[in-house]
């Protein structure tokens, strides 16, 4: 059954529900960052702390994302779309109510925990539901969510907080996420999802009366049936679905942390190197991730059209130079600004393809525990960068540090991107695996 390669209304209703979900994913991650110094001020903790804070958050993302692929896989991807973003709200609106540091470490894991599972389920529903001729452009708007929720908690750390105080930035972001999960109610199961729901089921009741044949059942889209009637997890253990799992997870930790000392000590690296204070440096964060947000999209629409590997390559050689260019050639704060904003263009702007690279390499049967697998070695390098930055940039400097990671692990990210097969550029997704 091949899908139509038309737009409708709820495809682009669908977009912008994913893009949205992100968004709010990334405002509440980008807030605990910005309202860091009142943390630690009323709570008595250092920037170590802090880390400590931030990585175990991802840590804890990692284990609802183990979790949350194979209930994807067999309770449907609309369930956990809605779920997830539940638990991420509830957080974010406690954490606006800490009354001590134990409370706001609880708070912020269970926020930060759901959060990051997110970005799988969403990319999932949304390759599944999306035509493949658009899909380069869409999955890049999605993408974009995150340098858009980082423009907005810049806003609300600028112009919020200092009125009504840190607690109102998770207040005021936890509204706007109600508001969604509501909306999130029309969205549908996506069909090749309700074609894989009903292999099963008619396979359970086979077997039930002592037929256990997959191949006799019918279904509308390819499939691998003597595989789907598997446990996802032995699913992904072996084949090409196990070396791509591989390959994306080596590409995805080389990025991050190359991305990852650059991206979240940003305003206390413009603070270092050019005496800025915290609100001019988060200005220019936040200009930074509007620059991203066009970034994401253009990388996502060039993978429709010269391919993931292809887009990625041209991003991140663009990226590399940039990087030369800002921390060893960026003296003034005037010749590191430009550079700073083409980064987040190019740099940054890879990220509009990892969903694709998450879901589409991978098939219909395991995709939910597949994608949630890459995307938890996303978190767990997240976690570690974020763990490791305090310390790395005290003993190398910020420059240095932020050079090594991006001039050396940036480029390094291309090698398991070529090693691994091509994805097609608009491919109906079982035909790469089935």
């Amino acid at each position: 059954m091949v899908q139509k390669n038309g737009l409708n209304r709820y495809h682009f209703f669908l977009t912008a529900i994913a893009f949205l979900g992100w968004t709010i994913s990334a405002v509440d991650a980008s807030l605990f960052f910005f309202v860091a110094p009142h943390l630690m001020e009323e709570f008595n903790f250092s920037l170590e702390e802090f880390g400590i804070i931030v990585a175990f958050g991802f840590l804890i993302s990692i284990v609802f994302n183990l979790f949350v692929g194979p209930l994807m896989d067999y309770f449907g991807r609309k369930l956990i779309f809605q779920w997830i973003l539940f638990v991420m709200t509830i957080g974010t609106f406690l954490s606006g109510l800490a009354w001590n540091f134990s409370s706001l470490v609880i708070f912020r894991l269970l926020a930060t925990g759901s959060a990051f599972a997110e970005y799988a389920v969403g990319a999932t529903i949304l390759i599944e539901s999306v035509p493949p001729k658009h899909r380069g452009w869409i999955v890049g708007i999605m993408a974009a969510g995150w340098p858009a929720g980082t423009a907005i908690s810049t806003l609300i750390s600028l112009y919020v907080i200092p009125a009504w105080g840190w607690r109102s930035a998770f207040l005021i972001a936890a509204i706007p996420a109600f508001i969604i999960i509501l909306i999130r109610l029309y969205v549908k199961e996506p069909v090749r999802y309700q074609d894989l729901y009903k292999f099963r089921n008619e396979m359970k009741h086979r077997i039930a009366q002592g037929y256990r044949t997959a191949s006799e059942v019918s279904t509308k889209f390819k499939m691998n049936k003597e595989e789907a009637v598997k446990f996802t997890y032995l699913q992904v253990t072996r084949g090409e679905i196990l070396k791509n799992i591989v390959f994306i997870s080596i590409y995805i930790s080389l990025v991050v942390v190359s991305y990852g000392l650059l991206n979240w000590f940003a305003p206390y690296w413009m603070n270092h190197a050019f005496q800025l204070d915290l609100v001019e440096a988060t200005r220019t964060v936040g200009y930074g991730s509007l620059v991203g947000i066009f970034g994401f999209i253009t990388c996502g629409w060039l993978s429709g059209k010269i391919g993931i590997r292809g887009a990625n390559t041209v991003f991140i050689c663009i990226g590399l130079l940039i990087m030369l260019w800002m921390t060893r050639f960026a003296d003034t704060y005037a010749s590191f600004l430009p550079a700073y904003m083409l980064w987040n263009y190019f740099g940054a702007g890879i990220w509009g393809t990892m969903p694709r690279m998450f879901t589409e390499a991978f098939p219909t049967r395991a995709r939910g525990t597949a994608s949630s697998i890459s995307s938890a070695a996303c978190w767990f390098s997240w976690a570690v960068i974020s763990y490791l930055s305090p310390y790395i940039s005290s003993v190398n400097g910020y420059q240095t540090a932020i050079f090594m990671a991006g001039a050396v692990l940036f480029p390094l990210a291309l090698l398991p991107l070529w090693i691994m097969r091509r994805i097609p550029t608009a491919n109906e997704l079982e035909d790469y695996i089935s």
